[in-house]
């Protein structure tokens, strides 16, 4: 067997070896953790196991090819996040033996195609994605299979495809050769078509093939339609693979553009408006990832570390000389430059998509460059190699280049796996700190009912580490929840470690009912803060509020009144506390239990409402401030949650009574309320009927004027700017009704600007035509600020289209019938 016979079994076994130890090597464990995005893929995929079929996956329309291909491992060893992995290492590995083929193929060379696969299976930026069981991968699979195919089809006959001879000499031969080059633009629309379900960087192929088929009828205008009719052709296939995805997109247009608009460089928060200077910035970035500066997600990368080190990025530029070399030296053949076009295109086409967007340089969208980029080190190398001269040089360039390559591979574990992968860096871009809380709340919820922080609650990796595990979860700044001791349970509310001021604030409201633990953690920091409430602290069914009394203030009710609402819902008491300049910033807290298990998600309205039953304050919305539906709740919950229904910037000075409702957001119905005031039994013996009523009246208060706002707060609904006194401005006024009859009562409501120090009162004469309303001082807010004066009136009984002055100034007309 010869060397050459030699080279061409040992090099593809060695890059097999190679990429295979690089992508597999302790895959279980590296990279540690796992991120959101593979969870949430994780949790796609376990959707698509159980029959939820899809043909886009997320609120950012995931491309399926990779959901489908995990199947198979899924199925074999569960929904673990190793089965993802193990795809997405087996697809890097293919990918960089389909390298060694295409580039040999390429080149008609074992040196370049060895070195080109080489660099490309000890790659960084791929071996990150070949252990990481995200879709962009595959797409470099496909995009390269597609390119190879479609380079088939572009040099069809043995001189074109750079093998010795000119041109074919038969007709057999030609016809041959023909099918061929049907075939391979056939499959090359296959190709391209699968490429577009991989990942969106793919959709740049369509640029790529067409510049490719422009430069091939500039360099060949003979076969200018065979070129065009095989672009067809490949457009054709694509497209009808295509159709299915087309159809979904057309039919969900947002899936389609958002996730990428949001993230273009043409969006204004991307371009801070200044489009040029953006793209040079981004260009500029991306350029330099190969050699300055790579990628700074350490998600991605390796923070920051380019694509190549000092040495290789030498033969890098090399090669890139002895690329461009080959497009402009006179004597270069046609099927040379093709080459040197068909690499140039391809490195520079898929790197567009991180030049045009948010975050460049991003190794995930330039990935599908990476083949055409790895091989221009190779090309560096074979330039080198080719001007050495002499016996000795020849004898020391093989040793040479075995030395680097050996080194190049150890600093690629080096880094990868001896600094990089045991970091704290990888540990939490992979969310291990969430991963090993996780497993905590999992090990825990055997002995406790585990409310989770919606930070985590929400996060891809908390839902899929613990799928398993019934949780619950809450937004805490207006709520506490406490669920009933009969499940002989306790409860912990875990909170991340950023957290900590809001899962302190729990523990302060939960006084000595509770108990603060931490999950201590690696890298000197802690993963989590929880607070333990031990069964007996919960409230008994009996008497839920007994247990409150070791509470903090937030959890102990002013009032202790019962009411109850559909057998449903339990009003247990209440807490109202007027706060704020002339307490018009009311708080109202609310005990609420459930009843029975609620299959409608009910709404709590608390409104404030003044002696004319007009109501000045309000607030809707569910417990946990909208965050724990009252589908949720369990039989016997106690839910604590602070509603702030206070008073708008025109309400009156005067008395104020609070009342509550719940009710149907979907169909607005409210829910019959029966309060401890008027029982059933009472209502029996005094032989009257229960009277339902949709509200409870918590209590009243009383609220002095106000003392100004804010001029944002102020809502006119008619605008004005008008001076009606010495420094005092009306910015606009509310009329209410705007017409009516005579007799009838009316409000007016006034806005005025604020001036000077706040120590200013100007004398405003209220007239409707001829009848003054009302005369009354206005001290008005100082600078910057704005009040609001309410006015009620009696219509006059003269009739017609009467103006309304405000001193001297008409601000309106009301039209006053009999």
């Amino acid at each position: 067997m010869s060397r050459q016979e030699h080279a061409r079994l040992i090099v593809p076994i060695a890059i097999f070896l190679i990429a295979v130890f690089f992508r597999f090597y302790a895959l279980d464990a590296v990279p540690p953790g796992l991120n959101s995005d593979e969870a949430t893929n994780l949790l796609h995929m376990q959707g698509l196991m159980q029959g939820q079929f899809k043909i886009s996956f997320g609120i950012d329309a995931r491309e399926p090819f990779l959901f489908y291909l995990s199947t198979v491992p899924l199925a074999l060893f569960g929904p673990e996040f190793f089965s993802m992995r193990l795809i997405a290492a087996l697809v890097g590995v293919v990918t960089v033996m389909s390298v060694y083929g295409f580039t040999r193929y390429l080149f008609r060379s074992i040196l370049i195609a060895g070195l080109t696969s080489f660099f490309a299976a000890i790659s960084i930026w791929h071996i990150f994605w070949s252990r990481y069981g995200l879709r962009a991968g595959l797409s470099v699979l496909f995009v390269l299979l597609t390119l190879w195919w479609f380079w088939r089809a572009l040099t069809p006959s043995p001189a074109l495809r750079g093998r010795a001879g000119v041109g074919v000499s038969s007709p057999a031969t030609r016809g041959r050769v023909g099918v061929r080059v049907w075939r391979d633009y056939a499959l090359a629309g296959i190709c391209a078509g699968l490429a577009l379900y991989t990942y969106l960087s793919a959709r740049m192929l369509p640029v790529a093939l067409v510049l490719l088929t422009l430069f091939a009828i500039v360099l060949n205008r003979e076969r200018v339609w065979t070129y065009l009719k095989g672009l067809a052709l490949t457009g054709a296939i694509a497209f009808a693979i295509f159709v299915p995805l087309m159809i979904y997109y057309a039919a969900n247009t947002e899936d389609l553009i958002s996730h990428s608009a949001n993230l273009s460089i043409l969006d204004p928060r991307v371009n801070q408006g200044d489009i040029p200077t953006a793209l040079w910035n981004a260009t500029s970035a991306v350029a330099g990832m190969y050699l300055v500066q790579g990628d700074d997600a350490a998600y991605r990368n390796i923070p920051n570390r380019p694509v190549f080190d000092p040495l290789l990025g030498a033969f890098f530029v090399i090669g890139i000389a002895a690329l461009l070399f080959d497009l402009v030296r006179r004597d270069s053949t046609e099927p040379v430059r093709m080459r040197a076009v068909f690499v140039g295109i391809w490195a520079i086409v898929f790197v567009l998509p991180s030049v045009l967007s948010d975050d460049p340089p991003s190794f995930v969208r330039t990935l599908a460059s990476m083949p055409a980029v790895m091989i221009l080190p190779a090309l560096g190398i074979a330039a080198v190699g080719n001007l050495m001269r002499g016996a000795v040089l020849q004898r020391i360039a093989p040793v040479a280049l075995c030395v680097i390559l050996i080194a190049e591979a150890g600093f690629t574990f080096r880094d990868y796996f001896l600094e990089y992968a045991p970091s704290g860096t990888a540990f939490y871009a992979f969310d291990g700190h969430i991963v090993e809380t996780g497993y905590w709340v999992n090990r825990n919820a055997v002995t406790s009912q585990i409310y989770m922080a919606p930070l985590w609650y929400q996060w891809p990796t908390m839902q899929f580490i613990a799928r398993r595990t019934p949780m619950k979860s809450f937004e805490s700044r207006d709520t506490v929840v406490l669920p009933s001791r009969a499940a002989g349970k306790d409860t912990l509310f875990v909170f991340p470690q950023e957290q900590e001021n809001k899962a302190n604030k729990l523990g302060e409201r939960l006084g000595a009912l509770g108990v603060r633990e931490v999950l201590p953690g690696a890298f000197g920091a802690n993963y989590a803060v929880a607070f333990r409430v031990p069964a007996q602290n919960l409230p008994e069914p009996g008497d839920p509020l007994a247990v409150l009394s070791r509470g903090g203030d937030f959890v102990k009710p002013q009032q202790t009144k019962r009411a109850q609402w559909d057998n449903q819902l339990e009003l247990l008491g209440y807490t109202v506390s007027p706060e704020g300049p002339g307490g018009r910033n009311l708080t109202v807290t609310l005990f609420l239990r459930a009843l029975q298990p609620m299959s409608t998600d009910y709404t709590f309205s608390i409104k404030v409402r003044d002696e004319k039953n007009r109501v000045w304050g309000q607030e809707d919305k569910w417990a946990g401030t909208n965050s724990y539906a009252t589908t949720q709740w369990a039989v016997g919950d106690l839910i604590i949650e602070k509603f702030y229904p206070g008073l708008a910037a025109c309400a009156p000075a005067g008395d104020y009574r609070i009342t509550v409702e719940a009710y149907d957001p979907k169909t607005m119905a409210t829910l019959a309320v029966r309060s401890e005031r008027r029982s059933e039994a009472e209502s029996r013996q005094n032989d009257t009927p229960l009277r339902s009523v949709s509200d409870y009246e918590l209590g009243t208060f009383r609220a002095d004027p106000s003392q100004g706002n804010r001029l944002e707060d102020l809502e006119p609904e008619q605008m004005l700017d008008a001076a009606v006194a010495p420094q005092a401005r009306l910015i606009g006024w509310t009329l209410t009704p705007s017409d009516g009859r005579a007799g009838e009562r009316f409000s007016l409501s006034l806005f005025w600007r604020g001036t000077g120090d706040g120590s200013v009162v100007r004398n405003a004469k209220i007239r409707l035509g001829d009848s003054v309303l009302v005369e009354k001082s206005i001290a008005l807010p100082p600078e910057g600020r704005g009040l609001c004066t309410l006015f009620d009136f009696t219509l006059p009984s003269t009739t017609g289209a009467l103006p309304l002055f405000v001193n001297d100034a008409q601000i309106s007309t009301v039209n006053v019938g009999r």
